[in-house]
């Protein structure tokens, strides 16, 4: 029998006990696979290939996730042993871990069906945000977590997006931030997954717009989650990097295609370490000057904006 921590929030499902996070990250993984089998049904591809999809991209994804984790998270000041990752009701995981568990599903599932990673991937997309919707709904259920840094504006204390704790002071719940986020995310992936592209652009959209949102939300996180020397966000870092590979690669096959227009392709390329360094500026700037953060975050946005615009602006000049 599992032991559940304590202090965690449980709930009872047909008598048995389960943590309320797990709960509702259960519900989106199986809307996931929902997701899969619908696509799957769209590309009148065998029932058999959703199968293979949804069991390589939850198994390879859960163990992705923990061990992103484990390796990344700076809590126990250390590595987490191997022997502490597999204690799974312990709690612990990285959501990018999860993608990248995802992908190397959808990969081996190219491979066994002999069919394209780029198909794959355009199906993982949605299936991912309607995933990523549930579990950040489910943060709400652990304490401290999914909260910003104390509002220094009354400007957003309001009990729909913000929280209240014992001394009067109010924090963002970017838990229901990204949830939204997620949402919208999920409706335009899945869209554009029913209509006709290239393979492989509903999954560089999906690089894109949640690795642009993304960057934005963990710098609003404060709740320390894989979290190194108390301001390196590792999943902001990887944020960046999943904006920045999308860009890359669009940027390099256009630059690689006879007769194209080079401007648009290095622009985007110069475009990665210009605002990433502009961004690390912005990141300090936000504990460490009186400047406004409201305004801040303005420039922050306008900024993550550029490089996702470039991109999307290649992903309409990539017709094969």
């Amino acid at each position: 029998m599992t032991i559940l921590r304590e202090d965690a929030a449980i709930t009872q499902v047909f008598g048995v006990s389960v943590y309320q996070f797990g709960l509702w990250v259960a519900l989106g993984a199986l809307l996931a696979v929902g997701i899969l089998v619908l696509l799957a049904l769209h590309r009148k591809a065998p029932a058999s290939e959703a199968a293979l999809e949804a069991v390589l991209c939850l198994g390879l994804g859960l163990v992705m996730s923990r061990l992103f984790f484990g390796v990344m998270d700076a809590t126990l000041g250390q590595v987490m042993p191997l022997w502490a990752m597999t204690r799974l009701n312990t709690g612990g995981y990285s959501l990018y871990g999860a993608l990248a568990g995802a992908c190397l599903g959808m990969w081996i599932t190219a491979r066994v069906t002999r069919g394209s990673t780029a198909v794959h991937l355009d199906a993982l997309a949605p299936a991912f945000m309607i995933f990523t919707a549930f579990e950040r709904f489910a943060e709400q259920y652990i304490e401290e977590f999914g909260l910003s840094r104390g509002l220094v504006t009354s400007l957003f204390a309001h009990p729909w997006i913000a929280v209240a704790d014992d001394y009067d002071t109010w924090f963002l719940m970017t838990w229901r931030i990204e949830c939204a986020i997620a949402l919208i995310l999920f409706v335009i992936l899945l869209i554009d997954a029913f209509r006709k592209h290239r393979p492989g652009h509903t999954f560089f959209k999906m690089m894109l717009l949640f690795g642009g949102t993304q960057i934005i939300m963990e710098s609003l996180r404060y709740d320390q989650h894989m979290t190194i020397r108390s301001f390196v966000r590792m999943e902001q870092v990887l944020s960046m990097v999943l904006l920045g590979t999308a860009l890359i690669i669009l940027a390099v096959r256009r630059l690689r295609s006879a007769g194209s227009n080079r401007a648009l392709p290095i622009a985007a390329l110069v475009s990665i370490p210009v605002v990433t360094g502009l961004a690390v500026a912005i990141e300090f700037m936000i504990d460490r000057t009186d400047i406004s953060r409201i305004l801040l975050y303005i420039v922050f946005i306008a900024l993550v904006a550029v490089p996702v615009t470039l991109g999307f602006r290649l992903l309409k000049e990539d017709r094969a």
